[in-house]
């Protein structure tokens, strides 16, 4: 196979330290691979000497399967991931098994376990759980150590009793979790020197892929293993570090170069070769991520010629959202029908929440589309279901009303709905009376006698459910919001549990602007029903691999992966950068994210902004002037 020289110095590094800095589609894979060749079979290094470290394990089976094509075999070389790494060793030390691996469904039912015991039961959802996962993750990544952690979940006090707690599940049910192979190894390294050797033995030759999302316990552990003799050849891309939410340091890879650039054999390699974009791509690509301050400075270039006769990069920017998610659709039917098929295209995201207005869109013209991440389904956040429950207890009290309503089956109903908007905003009701097995205003009223300041809200409770009743979904949405005070509940809420504002706003917004497509209630939640099946039915088959179509990702999960045409939606502020984004490393992890997003790009892009969306004003994100998309 034929190289370009940068590729050929990479692949034929012998030993020592060696750092690639490989730029997007510059063929890091290919080096990965022809090195190990290179080793095992111009160096005579033996295959069971050689680990190759890889991020998950479909990178590590691909990563596996290419060598194996190229080399014939695969010789008793190590792939595997870091988890898959550090368990062997743990098996080996302290006997587990698979048993002992806590599960992914396991870790959420702890989590909430854990959350309920510290008090909380309202903001319970999976993004709520989600993002708690993370933040225990983040701070086992980075040595567990949680006097200098700050959460940004929740509350630093309610967080250390959450993690202490989910600590106490794990044991008494005999699990770890993959942060804790880390933390383990570490303890095992540091406390038994002759397992460490051990292991140095057994791998002489360690090759590190994506180097860049490294957390710093994996950088200690796995120079640790290379040492003494360091030969550790890492490939990675610090302006493609984006999973900080994880632990990982971009400037780890700067670490490296400073710990190891006294050996007389390190050796660092640019691949400047961009095989993947276009040449606009790559030249927007570079203008944006140049304005990051730390970082390694790179010349890379296109080795591609456009054979489009148009710019292969537009920015575009709408009046409003609709438009927006209008242009793409009809240009991805446009494309399609002329020859590109709905698999080399993807809808790019910041966050997992905006997806919504394009999966709806998407299946009323029946394009195929496939879901990268698990999208959040808005209709299922616990503020959706209490708007849902305002406007379905106005339902069932006008129908007592009218006289057409059967109490009995719609007790437990009325009784259920209330409790869960009982105090939201706050009307005093006690616990006491909430466990009432039968609940209605009657007897709420007959309970609070001679309590005025509850006795009140109440009333005023029974008028603004009348008044709901009479109202289309968007005027009753708007009605909660604020005649309710629904929106004064949910800022008080979150400043009380140092919770994000605007994000739950943000949702509010969302269902309300979801309201304004249907005249009644029913009609707005059949479509509720029908949008919530698809996202269940594509998350179904996305566990089968069988689904094909336009893919919706996340910059995130777009990492690693590429298209013909990619459509960059939502390019606004609050948006990307991301609204809690605020320090300047924060900011250049945002750069970092939106720079992924272009160069997943190879022969169109097109960037996209709507000035409003959901009755919210946004503006031009600040990565598309960098990007020279504007002037």
């Amino acid at each position: 196979m034929k190289f370009n020289d940068s590729q050929s110095r990479a692949v034929s590094h012998f030993e020592g330290p060696c750092m690639v800095l490989a730029g997007p589609g510059s063929g890091k894979t290919t080096v990965i691979v022809n090195r190990i060749k290179y080793l095992t079979e111009e160096r005579d290094v033996p295959p069971e000497k050689i680990l190759v470290i890889t991020f998950t394990r479909t990178a590590a089976e691909e990563m596996r399967e290419r060598f194996r094509i190229l080399a014939g075999g695969e010789q008793g070389i190590t792939f595997g991931t870091f988890h898959s790494l550090f368990f062997k060793i743990l098996r080996y030390a302290y006997r587990y098994d698979a048993s002992n691996i806590l599960t992914e469904e396991d870790r959420y039912r702890f989590l909430k376990d854990a959350a309920r015991s510290a008090g909380l039961n309202d903001e319970l959802d999976n993004e709520f759980i989600a993002g708690l996962s993370n933040e225990i993750s983040c701070v086992k990544n980075s040595g567990g150590e949680l006097k200098k952690y700050k959460p940004g979940v929740i509350e630093k006090n309610l967080f250390i009793r959450i993690i202490s707690e989910f600590e106490r599940i794990l044991r008494s049910e005999e699990k770890i979790d993959f942060d804790d192979m880390l933390l383990l190894t570490h303890r095992l390294f540091e406390t038994r020197p002759e397992i460490l050797d051990f292991w140095r033995d057994t791998y002489e030759y360690i090759l590190v892929d994506e180097f860049q999302d490294i957390c710093p316990l994996q950088y200690d552990l796995i120079t640790r293993l290379a040492s003494p003799k360091n030969n550790i050849f890492i490939v990675g891309d610090d302006d493609q570090s984006i999973y900080s939410f994880r632990g990982a340091m971009p400037d780890l890879m700067a670490r490296f170069e400073k710990q190891y650039k006294s050996d007389k054999r390190f050796n660092t390699v640019t691949l400047g070769i961009n095989y993947r974009c276009s040449h606009e791509i790559v030249e927007c690509s570079l203008n944006l991520i140049s304005k990051n301050k730390k970082r390694f400075k790179k010349e890379l270039r296109s080795d591609k010629k456009s054979f489009l006769q148009t710019s292969t990069v537009r920015f575009r920017t709408f009046p409003e959202h609709k438009k927006e998610v209008t242009y793409v659709i009809n240009l991805i039917e446009d494309l399609n029908a002329k020859g590109i098929d709905y698999t080399e295209m993807a809808v790019l995201f910041r966050t997992n929440a905006q997806p919504g207005s394009f999966v709806s869109q998407l299946k009323i013209r029946n394009i195929p589309f496939v879901i990268r991440d698990n999208i959040q389904n808005i209709y299922e956040h616990w503020i959706a279901k209490n708007i849902f429950a305002y406007m379905e207890l106005a339902g069932l009290e006008a129908g007592k009303e009218a006289g057409i309503c059967d109490e009995k089956d719609n007790g437990t109903r009325w009784r259920n709905l209330f409790l869960s908007i009982a105090n939201r905003p706050v009307r005093y009701i006690s616990r006491e009376t909430m466990r009432k097995e039968k609940l209605d205003f009657s007897v709420l009223f007959r309970e609070n006698m001679g309590k005025a300041y509850v006795t009140e809200r109440l009333t005023k409770l029974k008028y603004d459910l009348n008044m709901i009743s009479r109202l289309n979904p968007k005027a009753a949405v708007k009605y909660i919001r604020k005649a309710v005070g629904y929106d004064d509940f949910l800022k008080k809420y979150a400043a009380e549990r140092s919770l994000d504002i605007d994000g739950l706003m943000g949702i509010l917004e969302e269902v309300e602007a979801s309201s304004a497509e249907f005249d009644t209630y029913e009609a707005w939640q059949e479509h509720i029903r029908e949008y919530s099946e698809v996202l269940r039915q594509r998350a179904k088959d996305k566990t089968k691999e069988k689904e094909s179509g336009v893919s919706l990702l996340t910059f995130h999960s777009a990492k690693g992966t590429e298209y013909d045409t990619v459509f960059i939606v939502d390019a606004s502020e609050n948006y990307t950068p991301y609204r809690q984004a605020g320090t300047a490393a924060e900011i250049e992890e945002e750069r970092r994210m939106f720079y992924v997003a272009l160069t997943r790009a190879k022969n169109r892009l097109f960037v996209l902004h709507a000035d409003e969306k959901f009755g919210k004003k946004y503006e031009v994100s600040r990565f598309v002037k960098e990007a020279g998309l504007i002037r």
